[in-house]
């Protein structure tokens, strides 16, 4: 299988996803639906994620930021 190339329309969709995602496992946190008590193993899935969330959005805000002020 050949892997699509990235792309503006490519990276959109992928962000898009990305987000969706994201709210979708607030919202579900949010509602006490899934207690990390009856569910550990969703905080070994979930920290390593969030990590990553910051370590990339500190980047990425660097990166924009850095093109503003050029």
């Amino acid at each position: 299988m050949v892997e699509e190339k990235w792309s503006v329309e490519r990276i959109h969709k992928e962000i898009y996803d990305a987000r969706t995602k994201m709210f979708v496992v607030a919202k579900v946190l949010e509602t006490e639906n899934v207690k990390f008590s009856e569910y550990p193993e969703w905080i070994l899935v979930i920290k390593p994620i969030l990590a990553d969330l910051l370590t990339n959005t500190q980047k990425i805000r660097e990166m924009v930021e850095k093109e503003k002020s050029e």
